[in-house]
């Protein structure tokens, strides 16, 4: 989760299309390990980042 977050963490809104699709990506993958953990900050910083990427 640690790398993975990491990897989102570089992603910005003005990257191109494949990096967009990668943080799609990534946010979907985030989200399902976190149904098990249920980790309130992952949750947190999972949303925070979709707002900073696409909206």
């Amino acid at each position: 989760m640690k790398e993975l977050s990491k990897e989102l963490e570089s992603i910005v809104s003005t990257d191109g299309p494949d990096r967009l699709e990668e943080a799609k990506e990534l946010i979907r993958k985030l989200r399902k390990m976190n149904l098990r953990w249920n980790i309130p900050a992952l949750d947190t910083f999972i949303k925070k980042r979709h707002r900073a990427i696409f909206l």
